[in-house]
């Protein structure tokens, strides 16, 4: 499976959030991909706005609310800079939530 193959056929359903034109033509660029999880460059083929996009493959998906631990005391190894596996490890975790922002800080 092409993941960057599925992503042109569907990009234009989306609009630029910077200049709200059609995705159709963007360019897409593979940044890391660790088992189904990806890291995609997106830039805007219109006003060149480029973001960075988290996209996870299953085969087939549970729903579940995200697994926040809520901790008094510091984790150790936190402070450093965020890795992708940070970004990817926090949209997987937010990807089944259901509820809205103040909900998912309590």
């Amino acid at each position: 499976m092409d993941l960057l193959d599925i992503l042109r056929r569907q990009a234009g359903r989306f609009q630029c959030p910077k200049c709200g034109e059609s995705l159709a033509d963007c360019q897409l660029e593979m940044v890391a991909r660790a088992d189904e999880q990806s890291l995609v460059k997106v830039t805007c083929a219109h006003c060149q706005d480029t973001r960075m996009i988290a996209v996870a493959v299953a085969a087939e998906v549970e729903p579940q609310g995200p697994a926040i631990e809520v901790r008094d005391q510091p984790i150790d190894g936190l402070g450093g800079p965020i890795t992708t596996d940070d970004v990817l490890d926090a949209r997987l975790a937010l990807a089944g939530f259901a509820g809205d922002l103040a909900g998912l800080l309590r």
